[in-house]
């Protein structure tokens, strides 16, 4: 009888160290190394639609978002003239599954420099988006020929003398229009079908939601001031995994992106020091499944971008959206 206790004693504590082994698996901290080998975890398929967009604008503060999850953000950008056909933006990462997606433009006054004030109204402003679509063959290893899919932009009237466009509303202050178009990916990201909708406008609630974000942005804002970079990884990880995942990464592509992580093995530039948190202001994307600080200081660039900045050379910014999984209390980098 004795034989047979110590025999379960030692059975039960072979299955207590067995979970230990297991669990610590499972949470094992990332590193660098394992964010480059993110591409092994991707799935492949025989034809990659990548999705993206190309932006013609002038004299306009504004937005680009898909799904209600920005693409591009312009502010304090003011010219004469409208500008031709500019870069690439992929948008493969605001697009979760295929569907039908929405592209929308939030105009907004643009910045002048000589007054250091808003223009008053949308006078002369003009935005036009073109959607492209193109695909990656992996058996032949070839691109298609990229596909305009979607022309959007904000209306326009041209002057018979002149031959010049004008936009339609030049007395608004604040213009948005969208449009939607069909997205077929092989991928199906379920994260925000996952999230909490943390959506509000009560001014208590705000600020406590506020608050609680500082948290997490306090966090990483010490980890990138003291160049933590095993803690770093470990905090992108999932981030990473999820965009290797929606731009089907390669192994050409994983290196390419430590490089963009980080410089000289560094989160933070060389000459460069991380600011402090001021002037910001609470944003809500994803419909209210993400929430992001951004600066809001009026003429400086980089409004509207992440609260999370360091200065050097120029100002830099760091990416930070992020969403709180259904019954947890924890923000995660989305």
């Amino acid at each position: 009888m004795i034989e047979y206790r110590k025999a379960k004693y030692t059975f039960t504590l072979i299955l207590f160290f067995l979970s230990l082994l297991i669990f610590s698996q499972n949470e094992a901290i990332k590193t660098i190394k394992d964010i480059s080998n993110i591409y092994k975890e991707v799935e492949h398929f025989p034809l990659e639609p990548h999705y993206g967009i190309y932006i013609s604008s002038s004299n306009t503060n504004f937005e680009v978002r898909v799904n209600d999850i920005p693409v591009f953000i312009g502010y304090e950008f003011i010219t004469n003239d409208v500008s031709p056909k500019g870069s690439y933006f992929p948008i493969n990462l605001a697009i979760s599954k295929s569907g039908l997606q929405t592209i929308e433009v939030r105009m907004y006054p643009s910045y002048n420099r000589e007054t250091q004030e808003l223009e008053p109204s949308l006078k002369n402003a003009q935005v036009a988006v073109d959607v492209v679509k193109r695909e990656y063959n992996t058996v032949k290893k070839t691109y298609s020929e990229e596909e305009v899919i979607l022309n959007l932009a904000a209306p326009t009237e041209k002057n018979e003398v002149s031959k010049k466009t004008k936009f339609i509303y030049p007395e608004r202050t604040e213009f948005i229009f969208d449009e939607t178009f069909e997205a077929l990916v092989p991928y199906d990201i379920k994260i925000l079908q996952k999230s909490q909708n943390l959506l509000t406008t009560d001014p208590d609630e705000i600020k406590e939601l506020t608050e609680q974000l500082l948290i997490a942005y306090n966090e990483m804002w010490q980890i990138y001031d003291q160049n933590k970079v095993s803690q770093y990884a470990d905090l992108i990880y999932k981030k990473e995994k999820r965009a290797a995942q929606q731009l089907f990464f390669t192994e050409v592509d994983s290196n390419k992106r430590i490089g963009k992580l980080l410089s000289s093995g560094k989160i933070v530039k060389d000459g460069y020091k991380m600011m402090p948190f001021e002037d910001y202001k609470l944003r809500f994307y994803a419909n209210g499944k993400i929430v992001t600080l951004v600066y809001d200081e009026l003429g400086q660039v980089g409004r509207n971008k992440s609260v999370l900045r360091s200065s050097g050379e120029s100002r830099k910014s760091y990416y930070s959206l992020f969403y709180k999984p259904i019954g947890s209390d924890h923000f995660v980098l989305y």
